[in-house]
């Protein structure tokens, strides 16, 4: 592909005869979202300058930005007070395998390596695209009447089923990453009130899963439904259920407690969000440290989620993970915020009790 300046924006016609600098570009406006295994996505507002580019911002035409091709799926073309304007939302190309179908299906339950199953979701796929693992997948899984779906239903299967950490479009090229292959520790910092002008910690305990039951669902049920729980989690949380967890094929109770185990979240989960002036030097799967001085806040976390506005300013917004020992860190610090907070105090302790 034509290699273009990393400012400059560019359509293109569907049908690719005709690319243009889209030379009525509101620079303020045009921002980028990356978010792992979620979103790919500009949104922008050009105005009527009267240009052949300008003319091209049409749903299903190109934008080509840094390299790569976004589809335009949304536009408002905007009349107000003498001004034309048209706004568009543009979806990596990726995405335009959600209306590409894999029709065929492999019946009842099968063995696939990822290899062999990315190779049939992807046979006789049009467009051009193409994959590539990186890392290392060496199990195989069972699928069940694999077929029949589009191709991104089709690898969001797959990554469920082997594990895959994170699905990474290059055009149209589609990137398959184990954990290993995809973090990259970085060793830099994020430091409020240093380069971090805004950091916000949510917390989140809705997704939490303590306790599940565990069936058999063979025709001769391999065992009685029977309970799973962590106990240390249910002592400092309370009981959250979650869905049952079924298998056709295993006998033995103790592999069925590894397999309904690995449903659970023991902890609430954390996400990180902060507002840096690292522009171009913050990209998703980075692993960096998180530094909250105020309350000795200090753990290394991996970003998940990028917004700029790389035309217009410095500053980007990144979504960090929300994994569990970033979580039990920031539990840390309020424990000892707490306790600082209870022996600063002057008011009694009341004890409710009998007189």
């Amino acid at each position: 592909m034509t290699t273009y300046a990393k400012n400059k924006v560019i359509i293109q016609s569907h049908n690719g005869k005709t690319t243009q600098v889209l030379s009525g570009l509101d620079f303020s406006t045009f921002q980028l979202t990356i978010t792992k295994n979620e979103a790919y996505q500009l949104d922008f507002t050009a105005n009527d300058d009267g240009s052949v580019g300008f003319n091209l911002l049409t749903v299903e035409n190109i934008v080509i930005y840094d390299g790569q091709k976004y589809v335009i799926k949304q536009v408002t073309d905007d009349n107000t007070d003498g001004k034309h304007t048209i706004t568009v939302t543009a979806m990596h190309i990726f995405y335009q395998l959600n209306n590409i179908f894999q029709f065929n299906v492999k019946t009842g339950d099968n063995s696939f390596t990822l290899t062999q199953a990315l190779k049939f979701l992807f046979n006789g796929v049009s467009g051009g695209y193409s994959y590539r693992i990186n890392g290392t997948f060496n199990s195989s899984k069972t699928l069940t009447d694999f077929g029949n779906t589009s191709v991104v239903e089709g690898l969001s299967t797959l990554k469920d089923a082997f594990n895959v950490y994170a699905i990474v479009p290059d055009n149209m090229t589609i990137n398959l990453y184990d954990e290993k292959s995809y973090v990259k520790k970085t060793y830099k910092a994020f430091r409020y009130r240093h380069d971090t002008s805004s950091m916000q910690l949510q917390y989140d305990s809705s997704t939490m899963v303590n306790r599940v039951q565990a069936v058999s669902t063979a025709e001769t049920p391999a065992f009685k439904p029977f309970i799973v729980q962590d106990n240390d989690s249910i002592s400092k949380w309370g009981v959250h259920d979650g869905a049952r967890v079924e298998s056709d094929s295993i006998t033995d109770t103790n592999a069925m407690k590894t397999l309904a185990s690995q449903s659970f979240i023991l902890e609430p989960t954390i996400s990180i969000t902060v507002v840096s002036t690292e522009n171009d030097g913050v990209a998703i799967g980075e692993q960096w440290h998180v530094l909250l001085p105020d309350s000795a806040l200090s753990t290394a976390v991996e970003v998940v989620s990028v917004v700029t506005m790389p035309l217009a300013t410095t500053a980007v917004q990144v979504t960090l993970n929300n994994n569990r020992s970033n979580f039990l860190d920031a539990q840390r610090v309020k424990s000892e915020d707490l306790k600082q907070a209870s022996g600063k105090s002057s008011m009694p302790m009341w004890v409710i009790g009998e007189v």
